[in-house]
């Protein structure tokens, strides 16, 4: 085994940090994990384990289970513990040589156009490039080595390339133009682990995405499922997943809000902290043996920060997993529960090594430490001439630069260590034949690989039926959590019900009412589709959720669209049930029932078939904006060629295909062979000519509507839909079955794009500017109170503000604040008797650990509030609050929620003209945004 750097559990004493109590618990955590990891080993040993274990109970000493599972010639045992180690040598990454990209406009498309034309749609730079390697280098041979059970630091400015190390070594290559050197997961090479042993390695960014509306039970128990190994491993697979669920509540603090919505930055859920745990506890379920976390302690707090590393803590220790975590501005607590440290700057490697030996080494360059700088910031400062000391004595040898210090690295006693270490591990790696048992071992927990040998290639550990499963109940989940949607659907369905019902209200079996029927049945069609639109914004945002799935090895993204599938049926055939019920009746449409439940049946299908339609529009399309491009012109084309707004006769002959490749169509035509098949259409009133006194024998008239014969006053439906429309109602099952076939085909394309496209998830980020920037106004010597606000905090001169000041200013109090929320069951207070004030020229800062409350008082402060109960005193200037109040209030939320096509000075400028008096004029306005 190797000498992994184990960290000592603190004790339960230690669990403070700044005064305030910390959720995470290493000793706790690891006991519990023990204790599972006991009982399930025992259902899954080999004989020679259960005669070990035996021994165990006997008392017989040297009982150690842990190095059971940990033992490469030992088969027993649940897939807690693997021994995937992380080597990287000589790593250089090279990317495009794109600094930056125009933001895209109504032109852009016509500009590249000619631009392709002019170019020779890039054929020539193409070949330019093979020729002269038109690339980036991003990092410069980047060495090191993570053992199992160890945790690694990454610490260097933005830009320094962080994160580009951070996605190859998560195995997240895609978007890098050439990338040298080798990287090794255990013995196992990047492709493979790629397409055999994907969730092994995991990568997780900075944001948290997750299904807002799920609860943290439910995404926790998901992912269990997901990876729950198969009963080759274990007998009681339920009893296993029960018991890591509860681990993990306990283990990451999250037993509070389990069944609190996760939410989002539109959806109030658990608070930033308990989200991030979450995100944690998610991959800890999923089972990866190797972690890479970038820049996760985004947005939190310092408790928070620290419980998110004691959290990785217990994975490495308990779970003897290699760790590669990147965070910023890092607190020592934090610093001293890693390993190793590595060091980068400007995509040059300064140092890597043990965290202890860091700030020894730079000091021998002649680096000063000052005395109550944090290591962390004292690493990532080295090149900083502004921020770093320099030993006396050193001022001429002391690096300066990112190049100087890499070659003092190069040459460093501590560089030629770390090589020899790396060695070592390797070959220890080749030597123990580690990669092929972590083959054996990760397939031996995959299931149906006893039945199916192709399955031991699948990088997932459940087969493509029982994920179909989990995700049809998960989506139901989803789809019962959002109960807001399905009472609007509700709502609108017998809205628009009622409304076309009383505009086609009775419609007469004559022909005074025969083009009116058939345009009841067009806007039926049409209203009841219109609400599958809403798939497109929820295939868009939760992309990214699924992107992460599927990264983990967790499931099929098909199966996931087949399950969505799943999930429409019950729903839309209540809504189309809803909708029928009431339309049907009221225009007095043909009253059997054959005819009715044929009608559902056919607006049903029609139903799902646009769902699937729209949805596939979504998983094809880059952004929502392009969606709702796409989806809006090919509404309007399915419109217009539907075959009712004009017949297929009158269609241009070049145009006539869109009507044979719309499913509305097809819908249209069963529908409308379904309701005239059995009419025997009389002719009144003016359909008759001659009318008037003295025309009252047949004889002597005829009836105009189309199909109508001579001396005849009664004519088939068959026979007015063949002479219309060019519809043939023996065609009608037909015309089903054509439906059908398009959602057969949407579902198959579905299942394909969810399976093999991914938008939005590039390797690095390119900096889009616009391409003519406004004009703007030169700037000028400014006397404001910002200025001189500015000019006396930059002095160290602060005054307290006056009396007078504070009068003329704006004080804000509350008093005996109390909040309560509705819950399954009941209610929960979430604020009691909160009191206090803030007076014009002083800062209050709102200070508690996660959870705690602090948001819910601001958004209740701010009157953000719009769900619950508030109660209490707030006042302004002892007044009640004015209904301005809002207006005139400024509030940063947590999350960042922005226009992402808008430019910062465009913010700036737009929240400037709205908010600032009408009083200002627009230059000052532009002129203060500039400042």
């Amino acid at each position: 085994m190797s000498n992994n750097i184990q960290m000592d559990p603190p004790d339960d004493s230690d669990m403070m940090s700044f005064g305030e109590p910390l959720h995470v618990n290493i000793s706790r955590a690891s006991t519990r994990f023990e204790s599972i990891q006991r009982a399930h080993s025992r259902q899954a040993a080999s004989p020679e384990i259960a005669g070990a274990e035996e021994e165990a109970e006997a008392g017989e000493p040297g009982f150690n289970l842990t190095e059971w599972l940990r033992g490469r010639d030992k088969v027993s045992g649940p897939p807690f513990a693997k021994r995937f180690g992380l080597v990287f040598r000589d790593l250089s990454i090279y990317g495009t040589d794109v600094s930056n990209k125009h933001i895209s406009t109504l032109v852009t498309p016509i500009w590249k156009l000619i631009k392709g034309v002019r170019n020779g749609w890039g054929v020539p730079e193409m070949l330019a490039a093979g020729i002269s390697g038109n690339r980036r280098q991003l990092t410069h041979s980047f060495s090191g080595e993570v053992k199992e059970g160890e945790m690694l630091l990454v610490l260097g400015r933005p830009g320094s390339g962080c994160s580009t190390l951070l996605r190859v070594l998560g195995n997240r290559c895609k978007g890098y133009k050439h990338i040298d050197g080798k990287v090794s997961y255990g013995g196992l090479s990047p492709d493979e682990v790629q397409k055999h042993y994907r969730g092994e390695v995991a990568h997780n960014a900075e944001e948290d995405f997750h299904f807002p509306t799920l609860t943290v039970r439910q995404t926790l128990e998901f992912a269990i499922r997901c990876k729950t190994p198969s009963a080759q491993v274990l007998d009681d697979r339920e009893k296993y997943r029960t018991d890591v669920l509860d681990m993990l509540l306990d283990m990451y603090g999250l037993r509070s809000c389990a069944d609190t919505i996760v939410g989002n930055a539109f959806l109030r859920g658990v608070s930033g902290g308990e989200r991030k745990r979450v995100s944690i506890a998610e991959q800890v379920a999923a089972g990866a043996a190797i972690e890479v976390w970038d820049g996760s302690t985004r947005g939190l707090d310092s408790s928070s920060a620290l419980d998110y590393v004691r959290s990785l803590r217990i994975g490495a220790d308990v779970l003897q997993k290699a760790v590669v975590a990147s965070i910023y501005q890092a607190s020592e607590s934090i610093y001293k529960l890693f390993d190793k440290v590595m060091v980068i700057d400007e995509g040059r490697q300064l140092y890597f090594g043990s965290t202890a030996d860091a700030i020894p080494y730079f000091e021998s360059l002649g680096i000063e430490k000052p005395a109550r700088q944090t290591s962390s910031d004292f690493l990532t400062g080295l090149t900083q001439l502004n921020e770093r000391r320099v030993r006396k004595g050193y001022e001429q040898s002391a690096p300066t630069t990112a190049e100087e210090f890499e070659r003092a690295w190069l040459a460093s006693e501590q560089c030629q260590a770390m090589h020899d270490e790396l060695e070592a591990f390797e070959g220890q790696i080749e030597q123990d034949g580690r990669s092929q048992e972590l083959r054996e071992f990760v397939n031996r927990t995959k299931m149906g690989t006893e039945k199916h040998r192709l399955r031991a290639r699948s990088p997932y550990t459940t087969t493509f039926m029982f994920q179909l499963q989990l995700l049809a109940e998960r989506e139901w989940q989803i789809f019962t959590g959002n109960l807001t949607q399905i009472i609007f659907k509700v709502i609108y369905n017998i809205a628009f019900a009622l409304i076309l019902g009383t505009a086609f209200i009775a419609l007469p079996q004559t022909s005074a009412g025969i083009f009116q029927r058939g345009g009841a049945l067009f806007t039926a069609l049409l209203l009841s589709t219109l609400t599958s639109q809403s798939e497109i914004p929820k295939a868009v945002s939760g992309r990214l959720t699924i992107y992460k799935h599927h990264s983990l090895a967790m499931y099929h993204p098909a199966a996931l669209s087949l399950a969505q599938t799943l999930v429409d049926f019950p729903f839309s055939a209540m809504q189309s049930m809803i909708f029928s019920i009431i339309f049907y009746f009221l225009v007095h449409l043909v009253r059997t029932a054959p005819h009715f439940f044929t009608f559902f049946l056919y607006l049903f299908m029609g139903s799902i078939c646009l769902t699937a339609f729209f949805r596939l529009i979504g998983n094809i399309s880059p952004n929502i904006d392009v969606a709702h491009t796409i989806s809006g012109i090919g509404l309007l084309l399915s419109i217009l060629y539907t075959g009712f707004l004009q017949a297929p006769n009158e269609m241009h002959p070049w145009f006539i295909w869109i009507s044979w490749a719309t499913p509305l169509s097809y819908a249209l035509k069963a529908l409308l062979c379904n309701e005239f098949r059995d009419l025997n259409i009389r002719c009144v009133g003016s359909n008759l000519i001659p009318g008037g006194p003295g025309f009252a024998d047949i004889s002597n008239q005829v009836c105009v509507l189309p199909g109508a014969r001579p001396g005849q006053l009664y004519i088939t439906g068959q026979q007015y839909l063949a002479s219309s429309f060019g519809i043939y109602v023996k065609d009608q099952w037909r015309y089903f079955g054509g439906l059908v076939g398009f959602w057969l085909a949407y579902t198959f394309l579905i299942a394909l794009c969810m399976e093999w496209l991914e938008f939005g998830n590039q390797s690095y980020s390119l900096r889009a500017i616009k391409r003519f920037p406004p004009r703007i106004n030169p700037p000028v010597s400014s006397t404001s109170s910002m200025s001189s606000l500015s000019m006396s905090t930059a002095s160290g001169e602060r005054k307290d503000p006056t009396d007078d000041e504070i009068a003329a200013g704006t004080t804000y109090t509350w008093r005996h604040i109390n909040y309560t929320v509705p819950i399954k069951g009941g209610e929960r207070q979430l604020l009691d008797n909160i009191s206090g004030y803030i007076k014009p020229g002083s800062m209050t800062a709102l200070m508690g650990s996660s959870g705690a409350g602090k948001t819910t008082l601001l958004d209740s402060l701010s009157q953000r509030k719009t769900i619950g109960k508030l109660e209490g005193e707030m006042l302004l200037n002892g007044a009640e609050l004015p209904l301005s109040f809002r207006r005139s209030t400024g509030y940063a939320e947590q999350l960042d929620v922005h226009a992402p096509l808008v430019t910062v000075r465009e913010l700036l400028r737009f929240s400037a003209y709205l908010r600032r008096p009408a009083s200002v004029s627009k230059r000052e306005k532009e002129d203060y945004v500039e400042r």
